[in-house]
């Protein structure tokens, strides 16, 4: 897993809900936890763009309703800044299902997948349409 060059600010919560942009049959998810964060004592963990989460799924068919999943986050709302100075922000928040190797669950990503994104994890880069 490579290092993202950007400095990324985490803007996605605990308990915040992002959209699913493959198609496994989740529609929105619910962070639970996230993995690999280093915090303070009862700082509530977060994530940023690349970061893998534990979700509870919300929304969706009925198979993938109340079940615990793996997600990376591919769009943030909040802006980052990339070492060329450009200053990126997506319209949403999204994440995609992954599996415990860290391969994408879903066959195809909808909307656009941030480069450090496609950078870090080469199947979801691979899987997607977009990359910004």
């Amino acid at each position: 897993m490579r290092a993202i060059k950007a400095k990324i600010p985490r803007s996605v919560h605990t308990a915040t809900r992002l959209e699913v942009a493959d198609n496994t049959g989740a529609r929105l998810v619910e962070v639970i936890s996230v993995l690999k964060y280093r915090g303070r004592k009862n700082r509530m963990p977060k994530a940023g763009i690349g970061d893998i989460f534990i979700g509870s799924v919300k929304k969706g068919t009925p198979e993938m309703r109340k079940t615990i999943v793996r997600c990376v986050v591919i769009r943030q709302k909040k802006e980052y800044r990339r070492p060329s100075g450009l200053r990126v922000s997506f319209e949403d928040n999204a994440c995609v299902l992954v599996d415990d190797n860290n391969d994408p669950k879903g066959t195809e990503i909808k909307g656009p997948v941030a480069r450090e994104v496609a950078e870090r994890y080469a199947k979801i880069g691979s899987t997607a349409t977009i990359i910004v």
